[in-house]
């Protein structure tokens, strides 16, 4: 919560919104967020969408927080990572097709599609190292070091507005892709190391088709933090 003489008076024509925002001058930004070791407010996610995961330490997971650390790599463009009352952190992950597209020509890997790229080990090999370099920026956090993404899946399709999977404004619709996506979601906690998908799909020209494909699933292994002498 904050105020300041700045605030601003309350949402147009919508005085339910205005009443859940704003009370007695305090703003409720509905963010989620902790003290770190250098005493800074650090935002993470927003609160309703901030739980545990089911393990052990009954750590903290905050999908959007992680999903961004993973974007911040040039060659994932989207992430939806799951968690809550679960194990561990899993992860499905659409790559940039222009960026991976390059990295592959540079190095000979011929490829016809998304999909076909997508499916490549090689992807996988640079994908996975790019969690890696996520999950060793989480256990220097304390906070964070229990959401480590532990196992990942590259999807087989772009997730697209048109198939309701991102909003307008290219936001994900992560219920939504939980939904459509269940059999993935269940395989990315269960003992197999692939898993064949089939999927409806609409093309730009307003057709529809059905997409099949075999998805590779990797483990990473956790970081863990470097002792100091």
């Amino acid at each position: 919560m904050f105020r300041s003489p700045g605030v601003f008076l309350g949402y147009y024509k919508n005085p339910q919104a205005t009443a859940e925002t704003l009370e007695d001058d305090w703003v409720h930004s509905g963010d989620a967020g902790y003290i770190d070791a250098h005493g800074h407010l650090k935002i993470i996610d927003r609160a309703r969408d901030v739980s545990r995961l089911g393990d052990a330490n009954c750590s903290l997971f905050a999908p959007r927080y992680l999903e961004n650390k993973l974007k911040f790599s040039p060659f994932i463009k989207e992430a939806v990572v799951y968690g809550q009352e679960r194990p561990f952190v899993g992860a499905f992950i659409n790559i940039d097709l222009g960026a991976v597209g390059n990295w592959a020509e540079r190095r000979g890997l011929a490829y016809t599609s998304y999909t076909d790229l997508a499916t490549r080990p090689q992807v996988y090999d640079l994908i996975q190292g790019e969690i890696g370099r996520v999950n060793a920026h989480l256990v220097d956090d304390p906070q964070m070091a229990g959401a480590q993404i532990r196992r990942f899946l590259i999807l087989h399709k772009e997730l697209d507005p048109d198939d309701g999977e991102l909003t307008r404004t290219r936001k994900v619709r992560r219920r939504f892709v939980a939904e459509k996506y269940a059999t993935l979601v269940e395989a990315l906690y269960g003992a197999d190391d692939r898993v064949t998908v089939e999927t409806q799909v609409i093309f730009e020209d307003g057709r529809s088709g059905t997409l099949k494909a075999e998805l590779l699933i990797r483990d990473v292994a956790p970081e863990t933090p470097v002792a100091v002498a």
